[in-house]
């Protein structure tokens, strides 16, 4: 865990600690004996170059899963080295969203794939039925709990480390709650809201505003979408957000929970007021409704802790996380709930990867790097790590480097602003959680635009998606400001390209 009394190293501060794995002397030396075979990790892949194989994406692939017209070489950190297949011309690409939210350290952390190697060349079984034990999930779940230390009463919390994706781990929240509920049957609705996703799953949808397409099947008639919680002009709850409050306290004996996203990124980075949080949480407990923090794009890192009940100082019930959990080094999700809701039931508690060893390596890694390593494991740093990376390990980067990579963010929002007053609306959002809404002509938000400047980002050189009348921009913690600085300039050319756009109508 972070100590408090450690302060964060100026070496830290400036300069991230990141390699390739493959520049280590001792890494090399293995390496150099898969030169030239089957293992050579710079073998050719296949016979075919990037442009064969674009061209024959309609044949191999469904409608969304095709490979995009960039090919990757190689990433480090928010950087990604690139072609455009059409004219064969490198890119150099700046990931200003995480790989799609998933990367809270960047691409190949070196500390991450270090333990996976570790773990790997050993004897320790890869994967295991989840009816099998091991020490690493007795671990993770240690730690991952400890997190969750002292948030809002003496209620202990538990861990379900079964899921492989966010829908899943929605899913799984909304059952242990419904499950809980069953004695009184009278429980039967599920508040949601407004603006919200929740994942694509079939049950996701259900509780989703945001939905990708038709169901397989109708919606239940139980799900209650209230109105986005907001503010008004004076920055005070607006009297819908306050009506929806009302009538929980008033019908809360009929509703057996409520699920809600901190920040609604597709509805435009919209950050649900916290005010709201702490009087959502009162009545809850007043009601006895079980409350569930969808954190998929608010956890491990994102807001400046494990969990964004620390950002808030609001806890759920409920936390369903997944995305930055690995870091992007394997698929893993959980659910944390107190222990009133541990009852879950087959086959919803037990999916097929639950026993990806190499997740759970991934997660203890990742929490070595955002909290830094317990002190009976720092004494023990291999002496040939590089000093920079072993004093993040010390120190942790969510104590070091969140500050600084916040502050990256807000410079460029602030310039982007400048250069571009009369297309950018407001920055959203919290802490690397940001959106920038797009506005037309006349300074209404715009779907149009957004869709357009994500298009175009990718042309110029930089990641970043659309949601709604925004763009989401969610960067790795190891930004770096050599790296805003040439997003800076991708971003420029490509608002001067939907300005142009805007302005033709």
């Amino acid at each position: 865990m972070v100590r408090g009394n450690d302060p964060p190293s100026s070496e830290i501060v400036e300069h991230a600690a990141r390699f390739h794995l493959e520049d280590l002397t001792h890494v090399r030396e293995l390496l150099s004996d898969f030169d030239g075979t089957c293992l050579d990790p710079a073998r050719p892949k296949s016979a075919f170059g990037p442009a064969e194989q674009f061209a024959g994406n309609s044949m191999l692939f469904t409608t969304g899963s095709a490979p995009r017209d960039v090919w990757a070489h190689s990433g480090l950190g928010a950087t990604v080295e690139a072609t455009v297949v059409a004219t064969d011309t490198p890119l150099t690409l700046i990931d200003l969203c995480s790989m799609t939210a998933n990367t809270i350290l960047g691409i190949n952390d070196p500390w991450v794939k270090l333990k996976q190697a570790s773990f790997l060349v050993s004897s320790q079984p890869h994967y295991l039925t989840a009816r099998m034990g091991h020490d690493l999930t007795y671990r993770i779940a240690r730690r991952i709990l400890g997190c969750f230390e002292g948030l809002g009463g003496t209620d202990d919390y538990v861990v379900n480390l079964r899921q492989c994706n966010g829908s899943d781990a929605v899913e799984l929240a909304l059952h242990a709650a419904w499950k809980s509920a069953a004695p009184a049957p009278h429980r039967r609705k599920l508040a949601t809201f407004r603006g919200s996703y929740h994942g694509e799953s079939l049950t996701a949808n259900w509780v989703s505003e945001h939905q990708p397409g038709r169901l397989l099947a109708d919606a239940p008639d139980n799900v209650v979408f209230f109105p986005t919680p907001e503010t008004d002009d004076g920055q005070e709850l607006s009297a819908r957000t306050l009506s929806t409050l009302e009538t929980l306290e008033r019908d809360g004996d009929s509703y057996f929970a409520v699920i809600i996203e901190p920040i609604q990124w597709r509805n435009s980075v919209h950050t649900v007021p916290p005010e709201f949080l702490r009087r959502l949480r009162e009545v809850c407990t007043r009601k006895s409704i079980c409350l569930i923090f969808d954190e998929m794009q608010t956890a491990f890192g994102y807001t400046g802790a494990i969990s964004y009940a620390r950002t808030s100082g609001v806890s759920p019930d409920i936390t369903a996380i997944s995305k930055a959990l690995t870091s992007g080094h394997g698929s893993l999700a959980i659910i944390v709930a107190r222990r009133r809701y541990r009852q879950v039931e087959t086959p919803f508690g037990a999916k097929s990867n639950s026993g990806n060893m190499l997740a759970l390596v991934a997660v203890d890694a990742v929490l070595d790097r955002l909290l830094g390593l317990e002190q009976p494991e720092e004494r023990t740093l291999p002496a040939w790590l590089p000093s920079g990376l072993a004093a993040e390990l010390r120190v942790g980067l969510l104590a070091s480097a969140y500050p600084r990579a916040v502050a990256l963010v807000d410079e460029l929002f602030a310039e982007l602003r400048r250069r571009f007053p009369t297309l950018l609306g407001p920055p959203r959002g919290v802490g690397l959680v940001r959106g920038l809404v797009l506005l037309e002509a006349d300074g209404q938000p715009s779907t149009r635009l957004a869709v357009a400047t994500a298009k175009l980002c990718l042309a110029h050189g930089v990641y970043v998606r659309q949601a709604d009348t925004a763009v989401l921009l969610k960067p790795c913690l190891v930004l770096t400001r050599a790296e805003t600085t040439v997003a800076l300039d991708a971003l420029t050319k490509t608002f001067d390209d939907v300005l142009r756009l805007r302005d033709e109508g």
